[in-house]
């Protein structure tokens, strides 16, 4: 495998086991920042600083995580027309597509069919235990979306209340 494959399915294999892909980490991270703009020393802000790490650490058992699996598996199956040396970012988006499409109802077989070596352990559960892992992942990402959403709101929210209690001194 190439060394820019390689890295990249390392890079993956690792934030699998965090649980969280770097999007979603990434997310996290810039929240967290602004929290911290905020202050500290205000109580709300400080609770923020908790939910996020409490996000974190909840999605460090993440058994599956489907946006990972499919990009391994888009960084691992090599198009004819693709270079083998190079992950080019239209092809890869292109094969995360029709993995996801092809990974509907049937996540196991779609995985154990491509024969990806990282992966093989997955295969240890049976296909049912696998779809309602899968399953329940698709819903945990759509909740860690609706989450950070929740909690930017509400960050901003107490910077307003902040500096409306400013302007009143």
């Amino acid at each position: 495998m190439p060394l820019e494959r390689f890295a990249m399915s390392m890079s993956l294999l690792e934030r699998l086991s965090s649980g969280l892909s770097g999007s979603e980490m990434e997310k996290i991270l810039v929240e967290m920042e602004k929290a911290l703009a905020a202050g500290l020393s205000n109580p709300k802000t400080a609770a923020l600083m908790g939910a996020y790490i409490h996000v974190i650490r909840e999605r460090q058992n993440t058994v599956i995580h489907r946006d990972l699996l499919l990009n391994i598996a888009a960084t691992w199956i090599i198009r004819g027309d693709e270079n083998p040396a190079e992950i080019n970012p239209d092809i890869h988006q292109q094969k995360l597509t029709l993995f996801e499409e092809l990974s509907k109802g049937g996540a196991h077989d779609f995985f154990y069919s491509l024969g990806i070596e990282p992966l093989m352990p997955l295969f240890s559960i049976s296909p049912e235990e696998l779809q309602q892992l899968w399953e329940y992942n698709t819903v945990q990402i759509r909740k860690l979306t609706d989450l950070l959403r929740q909690l930017s709101s509400h960050r901003k929210a107490g910077q307003r209340e902040q500096a409306n209690s400013s302007e009143n001194k």
